[in-house]
């Protein structure tokens, strides 16, 4: 079974290299093995885990090379993508990514995509920052994803089964109107 990097250092398949970076100083820092002394070989086994994934994702050929092999290259579609990080990401991983993704837009040249970038940065950071923005986001973007699951083709989804209720009422209604308008014909 092959490691996902992405997960070990708490990021999305689709986090850019600063986001990497701050997160594996982040992890780096909780989980140093002179910080665990109680769990030293604990603290070895996850620092060895941060380490493997962080060279695996920071080196740019390899990152290439990895994503191509797991088909990660998604456009950031929600919040947590914006900024590269999982729905169970904590304030300190939200914070250091806003941070490396803004340090990064900003030292480039001004141009109208960098622009629009920074924009979603900074939106995706004030909800996510939030933990009352934050728990409405996630309750509304789990009932979206509920609701209505785009490229399923088998299971239940509430879309399937209220399109399925809505095509059999108006069935049941068309034949109920046929039978109807049969009987005042014959009783005419």
């Amino acid at each position: 079974m092959i490691k996902d990097y992405y997960r070990v250092l708490g990021l999305a398949n689709n986090a850019e290299d600063v986001v990497i970076h701050a997160a594996f100083k982040l992890l780096a820092q909780k989980y140093h093995p002179d910080k665990w002394l109680e769990e030293k070989e604990a603290a070895n086994r996850m620092m060895k885990e941060i380490n493997e994934a962080h060279n695996n994702l920071s080196d740019p050929l390899r990152k290439a090379k990895y994503d191509r092999r797991h088909g990660f290259n998604d456009p950031a579609s929600d919040l947590y993508r914006i900024l590269g990080v999982l729905d169970k990401a904590d304030d300190y991983l939200i914070q250091a990514a806003h941070k490396a993704l803004l340090k990064k837009y900003r030292n480039l040249p001004r141009h109208d995509l960098h622009d629009s970038r920074l924009q979603q940065i900074n939106a995706a950071y004030q909800v996510l920052a939030d933990s009352s923005k934050r728990r409405i986001y996630d309750i509304k973007r789990k009932n979206e994803s509920f609701l209505f699951q785009a490229n399923s083709t088998s299971g239940f989804s509430l879309r399937r089964i209220y399109l399925g209720y809505f095509v059999g009422f108006y069935i049941v209604l068309g034949l109920i109107a046929a039978i109807a308008l049969l009987i005042h014909y014959h009783a005419n």
